[in-house]
């Protein structure tokens, strides 16, 4: 099959979008979330139709298939397409109503360290969600590729992946799925979060009460990332996020993550119980970074430090924020080093 063939005709409107239709909608600004005046989404936006190209996969889940596209503009998106069971209408209301909650969630989210979204579709009982293309890869392909990330480069990725989970909880959104998957780095050296399928947003307004108002029992994320209180059922809030940024945080300093050499269940069972340590990070890294990630996984969550406090951490460089429209290349000449293997 030819590679360039047109796979959607579709217009790009400024217009409030409706209810997943067959149109790429671009997202609303009129919400009640604070907002990131980012200019990643300029140059999509158009009032013409637009056709796209499939390309290449780019990943694939338990929830669909993400597609590099490109369109009849010349840009790369990414696509994420679901297709709907036709032959059990129940199942494909619920699958359905759950990629809309993602769709909602996604339109509110504007931050230079989230993904961007696009719009949506819905054709011949394909869902196609439309995000911003990020070339890079994931922390996790990154580390097979490269292998476990030196202190100063750890440092500067854990710096935006904290700003988005604080701004994720701000909003008061948890992520329920941070991992090294789900955490893609752009060339500059962007981070952006990705995959909001699990997420979901509290009723609790106060974002300095992280665990009053509702709490969550139901069980989602990856065993390894998960914290003691998912794992137990016994109630949970934006803290859940912050045990998973330390195990992230883990496995980018030594390539995989915490209890890795357990089978998932004795690594569910082992965090659950609570009755052991978790790993340290080993020798060789700072005091900082060691009592980083200590704090993050600490078992109580009502202990466990929120974004916003993690962020005044020594362990994060002050002044390095990287962004997605420079690349400050005099930096990287004063201070980078090529290390032979």
């Amino acid at each position: 099959p030819k590679r360039n063939s047109v796979e959607s005709t579709a217009t790009l409107t400024k217009s409030k979008p409706k209810p997943m239709s067959s149109r790429i909608k671009t997202q609303s600004t009129t919400n009640s979330c604070r907002t990131d005046k980012s200019p990643k989404l300029k140059g999509l936006v158009a009032n013409d139709t637009i056709t796209w190209a499939k390309g290449e996969v780019l990943g694939k889940g338990a929830y669909g298939t993400v597609y590099c596209g490109l369109t009849s503009q010349g840009q790369l998106i990414a696509v994420k397409q679901v297709c709907l069971d036709s032959s059990d209408p129940d199942a494909a209301k619920k699958e359905y109503n759950r990629l809309q909650g993602e769709v909602d969630l996604l339109k509110t989210l504007r931050h230079s360290n989230i993904v961007g979204f696009l719009g949506t579709s819905l054709y011949q009982h394909v869902v196609s969600i439309f995000m911003e293309y990020i070339p890079g890869g994931s922390i996790a392909s990154i580390l097979h590729r490269f292998g476990p990330l030196p202190e100063r480069v750890l440092a500067l990725y854990t710096h935006q992946i904290l700003e988005g989970v604080a701004f994720l909880h701000q909003n008061r959104v948890i992520h329920r799925d941070l991992k090294g998957n789900n955490v893609m780095l752009m060339p500059t050296g962007v981070i952006k979060l990705i995959d909001f399928g699990c997420a979901r947003r509290l009723s609790c307004l106060n974002p300095t009460a992280p665990n009053s108002g509702e709490l969550l029992k139901s069980i989602h994320g990856t065993p390894y990332w998960m914290a003691p209180e998912v794992i137990n059922e016994s109630g949970y809030g934006r803290k859940s996020d912050i045990w998973s940024v330390g195990c992230t945080v883990f496995e980018m300093a030594t390539g995989k993550p915490p209890l890795a050499h357990m089978d998932k269940m004795a690594a569910l069972f082992y965090i659950g119980a609570r009755r052991g340590l978790m790993p340290s990070l080993p020798d060789g890294f700072s005091e900082n970074a060691k009592d980083f990630v200590k704090i993050c996984l600490t078992s109580d969550q009502s202990v466990r430090p929120s974004a916003d406090q993690l962020l005044k951490h020594s362990f994060i460089p002050k002044g390095h924020t990287i962004h997605s429209s420079k690349m400050n290349i005099l930096w990287y000449q004063n201070h980078c080093e090529y290390t032979p293997n």
